[in-house]
């Protein structure tokens, strides 16, 4: 089976393996970038620079986004100097530019090696499934509470079904946080929470999650397989050292959004 946009990506490549070769190693960034841009130019390559993109939800500027380098209308190419492996963050900018830009295909470029590397990441929308966990919590909330989340999860449903999945946490935060402002549901990110150890209070600080309407707390992930342990047992710890008792954990995942509640 042929890979996607397989003869366009060959003629990306070799601009890729000359310029550094051409160029040299140890060099910055933007000596590549600019290297790569002329050897685009030379062989006929139509490629765009640094072209931006605002995100933006409800009329609220969400994000600015800028692209390294967008070939063939077709395929975006992220560089970097890196001396070590790509990162997560890397793998996450890349494919929120695939789904900003609406492209199927991302290579991400590595020039801080002895000899270039490069990561190939297909992307397509997913189709927009949601799997929702709420037997912790069933039976010991009122009915004030019950409302807050049901207006939480409209407000969260909204924002699933405009976007999709593929954007980083802190995007995805900011996506939910704009909605909520729009519906006017009160929301801070300002929950202490008190440490002790054995009675004694060791230190304070704060949860990093979102605490909505004074009722409960809101934790956000996003390009994960799935809600994670770690996820399930930060959460009990704010819980715990916190004034709330209930906890959403919401996952912008790769294929699904996930909401798991739960209780002190």
């Amino acid at each position: 089976m042929a890979l996607r946009h397989e003869e366009l990506t060959k003629e990306l490549l070799a601009c890729i393996f000359e310029v550094h070769n051409e160029v040299g190693v140890g060099l910055d960034e933007e000596t590549y970038h600019q290297s790569l841009v002329d050897c685009f130019s030379r062989k006929g390559i139509p490629a765009v620079s640094k072209e931006r993109k605002q995100l933006v939800h409800r009329g609220v500027d969400i994000r600015k986004f800028e692209l390294d380098l967008l070939a063939f209308e077709k395929i975006i190419l992220a560089l970097k100097f890196l001396q070590c492996d790509f990162l997560q963050n890397h793998f996450v900018q890349i494919i929120s530019e695939l789904k900003l830009w609406q492209k199927d295909l991302g290579l991400l470029v590595n020039f801080g090696r002895q000899k270039a590397a490069i990561e190939r990441l297909p992307f397509d929308e997913k189709e927009r499934k949601i799997v929702e966990e709420y037997s912790e919590i069933r039976g010991k909330i009122d009915e004030s509470m019950r409302q807050w989340l049901a207006k939480f999860r409209e407000a969260l449903l909204y924002v699933f079904e405009t976007h999709g999945l593929g954007y980083g946490m802190v995007v995805c935060r900011d996506l939910l946080r704009a909605e909520l402002d729009y519906r006017e549901i009160v929301h801070s990110t300002n929950t202490p929470i008190y440490v002790k150890y054995r009675g004694k209070l060791i230190r304070t600080g704060k949860a990093k999650a979102l605490r909505i309407a004074d009722q409960f707390l809101c934790g956000i992930t996003a390009i994960q397989d799935q809600i994670t342990l770690f996820d399930v047992s930060r959460m009990r710890t704010y819980l715990r050292y916190s004034d709330i008792p209930i906890g959403l954990l919401v996952n912008f995942g790769k294929s699904n959004l996930e909401i798991k509640a739960l209780h002190r």
